[in-house]
């Protein structure tokens, strides 16, 4: 392999260079680190060669609007391309050229599903990339070549699309001072908001772990994008894709809404449907949800960020709140002003027993006025914390008189 055809040094793809950032900014998983970073490499080599007609989207894009802390690895690379398959093909004999080796890697090798989900314009390709890692820690026999499988995806576009150029000197898998083309926030937010929606355009429950690492995206960019999101913009966006996205499902057999017609009121339901699911996600007996959300944070998750079913059940009441503000044309002064009540129950300012027992009037009284609006049992809520109590009974009507009670 000649790392001097790469864009990254080759410091950058050294196992005690990866050792170290694991160590530093709390990473638990070497392949999926190793994984991601060959995600940027390769896609700096087909910007290079397609130019502004190729847009880095879903997961590896959203990691360029988090901090290091809150970031997540990603296995493959999506991207929106406005032009032909001919040029796609054109492309990776390209980069087979410049980065072949006689071992195989970097051969292209086109993927047609046998039972496609969608029928989306989508032309997917695998290739071997080579792999520090010993075969026990990528599960397989140990082999001449050591080499992991990287996924790339094209979603061919009708048209261009906008997009920001972003640097990668705080991703966590490398520092880097290449510029990548990735989609602007609000188109970046909007997308992933139509992974929402299991039964109509969202991610199936039959892949419940890309369900729970899609809720996981939005769950961080709602938090650290929020001030730079127009709602507005992100309320246009999110319906032109959700009707595109219906547009190609409902020419998928054996989808809920085969033949349809497009219905936003029936994909408002089943988002709404979801999100209800995921706001009990710590209660109840979903131990299916709770199994995928502490295993996404296993493989994806440094250990110190917070993703737990209780987190996820909290945060599912955020975005919640954030889509019924959206389509009702209400911007997102309230979703602000309930992450300072959140922020403001964690009673900081307090200590010893005054702090338990103002604690204590607090959920009695949030309990006691609105226990009835709770999305989980109104009985169980004497032993959350505030902050689950207030995430289980907010809504836009009552966040005034919550945040009164404080």
């Amino acid at each position: 392999m000649d790392y001097g055809k790469l864009f990254h040094k080759e410091c950058a793809f050294q196992r005690e260079t990866f050792q170290q950032r694991m160590d530093e900014f709390g990473f638990k998983n070497m392949a999926r680190m190793e994984l991601f970073l060959w995600d940027l490499e390769l896609f700096l080599h087909i910007q290079k060669i397609l130019g502004d007609k190729i847009v880095l989207k879903g997961g590896a894009a959203t990691q360029f609007y988090l901090p290091r802390e809150v970031q997540r690895t990603s296995v493959d690379i999506d991207m929106l391309f406005f032009g032909t398959e001919e040029e796609i093909t054109d492309a990776l004999n390209k980069m087979e050229k410049l980065l072949g080796t006689e071992e195989g890697l970097f051969k292209f090798r086109k993927h047609t599903p046998k039972n496609p989900r969608t029928n989306l314009p989508l032309h997917t390709y695998y290739t071997d990339i080579p792999s520090i890692l010993t075969g026990a820690e990528r599960n397989v026999k140990e082999e001449e070549y050591p080499h992991q499988e990287l996924k790339i995806e094209f979603i061919l576009q009708p048209e261009k699309w906008e997009y920001e150029k972003r640097t990668g000197e705080h991703i966590f898998a490398v520092e880097s001072h290449w510029e990548y083309q990735v989609l602007p926030l609000n188109y970046l937010f909007a997308d992933k908001l139509t992974t929402l929606g299991c039964e109509t355009i969202g991610v199936q429950n039959d892949r419940l772990d890309e369900q729970v690492k899609q809720f996981y995206d939005i769950m961080m960019l709602t938090r650290y994008g929020l001030p730079q999101l127009d709602c507005s913009a992100v309320k246009e966006k999110y319906l032109n894709r959700a009707e595109q996205e219906w547009d190609v499902r409902k020419k998928t057999p054996g989808t809920f809404i085969e033949n349809k017609e497009y219905d936003q009121k029936c994909i408002v339901e089943d988002v709404r449907k979801q999100l209800l699911r995921y706001a009990r996600a710590d209660s109840g007996d979903d131990f299916e949800l709770k199994q995928f959300i502490n295993s996404f944070y296993s493989l994806y998750l440094n250990r110190k960020v917070q993703y737990d079913p209780k987190t996820v059940a909290c945060k599912a009441s955020l975005i919640g709140l954030m889509y019924e503000l959206m389509l009702n044309d209400q911007g997102w002064d309230k979703v602000e002003q309930a992450l300072s009540i959140e922020e403001k129950l964690g009673m900081n300012h307090l200590t010893g027993k005054e702090k338990g027992q103002k604690i204590r009037e607090i959920r009695d009284a949030m309990i006691q006025k609105f226990g009835e609006c709770s999305v989980i049992p109104a009985k169980t809520l004497k032993g959350k914390d505030l902050r689950r109590v207030f995430w289980a009974i907010v809504n836009a009507d009552n966040l005034d008189e919550i945040e009164g009670m404080i």
